[in-house]
C-alpha cells in the first residue's frame, strides 16, 4: 500500500511542475508576441518612411519633366535654403535629371534630411501618357536612413480621365543604429484628383492603391495591400488618410491606419484585438 503522505508529496510536486511549466509557456508567448511587435514596430517605421520617400521623390520626378519648372525652382521645390542642386542633362537619351543633396544632411520640403544623389532617367513629358521616370540612388540617405535600388514611374490616365503614375519599385532601406535592412517590393498606382493644373507641387493631391512584399534579415518576410485608398496631399509631409494590410510570414497580421485626413504625424496599428498610436517618421 503507498504511503498517502508520499502520494500528497508526488500530487503538490506535479501541481508545481505543471504550473513552472504553463508560466513558461505563458511567459515564452508573451516574449514572442514581444518579439513580434517589436519586428512589426521597426518594419512598420521603415515602411511608413518608405511611402513619405516615394511621394516626394514622386514630386521630383513630376517636376523634372515638367519643361514649365526651371532648375533652380525644382532646387527650391525639394530643399529648404536651396541646400539641393538640379542639373538637367537634355541631350542624352533618356534624358537625365540629377539631384545632388550634398554630402551632408540637406533639409527639405518634407521636413526631413537628405544626402547624397537621386538620378531620375526620363522620357517624355509630364503627365503625358507612355513618358516614363527611372530613379536611382548613390550614397542616398534619408534621415539618416540609408536607400538603395530602383523606382520606374510610367505616366497614363485613370479610368475617369486623372493623370496617373504606376510606380513600380525595389527599394532596401537600411535603418540607423540597427542591424540588419529591409526590402520592399511591389506597385503603387498614384491617382491624382487635384493640382494638375499647376507647376506646384503643394496643391497636389494623390489617392495611391497597390501591393507589395519583402522581407528582413533575420526571416522576416511580409506582404502587405492598400486596404483603403492613401490619400497624399501635397501641402503635408505625412499620408493623411488610408489603411495598408501587412501580413507577416503569413500569420500575423497587422492594419496601420493613417487616420481620418488630418495632417499629423500619427497613425494607428491594429491586430483586431489591440490597437496603439504610433508616431510617423
Amino acid at each position: 500500500m503507498k504511503n498517502p503522505q508520499n502520494l500528497i508529496t508526488h500530487s503538490v510536486y506535479s501541481f508545481v511542475l505543471l504550473g513552472l511549466l504553463m508560466f513558461a509557456s505563458l511567459t515564452s508567448c508573451s516574449r514572442g508576441e514581444r518579439n513580434d511587435d517589436t519586428l512589426f514596430d521597426q518594419f512598420l517605421d521603415a515602411d511608413a518612411g518608405n511611402e513619405q520617400l516615394t511621394q516626394f521623390e514622386d514630386d521630383g520626378a513630376e517636376a523634372a519633366l515638367d519643361s514649365r519648372v526651371a532648375d533652380t525652382e525644382v532646387a527650391g521645390l525639394l530643399s529648404a535654403g536651396g541646400c539641393a542642386t538640379v542639373t538637367r542633362d537634355t541631350l542624352s537619351t533618356p534624358r537625365r535629371t540629377t539631384i545632388d543633396f550634398g554630402a551632408v544632411n540637406c533639409l527639405c520640403r518634407d521636413g526631413r534630411y537628405r544626402r547624397g544623389m537621386v538620378y531620375i532617367d526620363y522620357t517624355g513629358q509630364r503627365g503625358v501618357p507612355g513618358s516614363t521616370a527611372t530613379l536611382s540612388y548613390s550614397g542616398y540617405f534619408v534621415n539618416d536612413r540609408g536607400i538603395s535600388g530602383s523606382r520606374t514611374i510610367s505616366c497614363g490616365s485613370s479610368p475617369g480621365g486623372n493623370p496617373q503614375r504606376t510606380n513600380t519599385y525595389n527599394i532596401t532601406v537600411t535603418p540607423p543604429n540597427q542591424s540588419g535592412s529591409y526590402n520592399r517590393q511591389g506597385q503603387r498606382v498614384r491617382e491624382k484628383i487635384a493640382g494638375d493644373g499647376t507647376a506646384s507641387l503643394l496643391d497636389d493631391v494623390y489617392l495611391i492603391s497597390g501591393s507589395g512584399s519583402g522581407s528582413r534579415s533575420g526571416g522576416f518576410t511580409y506582404s502587405h495591400n492598400i486596404v483603403t485608398p492613401l490619400r497624399r496631399e501635397g501641402s503635408c509631409a505625412w499620408t493623411v488618410s488610408g489603411s495598408v494590410q501587412f501580413s507577416r510570414n503569413n500569420r500575423l497580421t497587422r492594419t496601420l491606419d493613417f487616420g481620418n485626413g488630418s495632417c499629423d504625424d500619427q497613425a494607428t496599428v491594429s491586430n483586431g484585438t489591440r490597437t496603439r498610436t504610433i508616431t510617423l517618421p
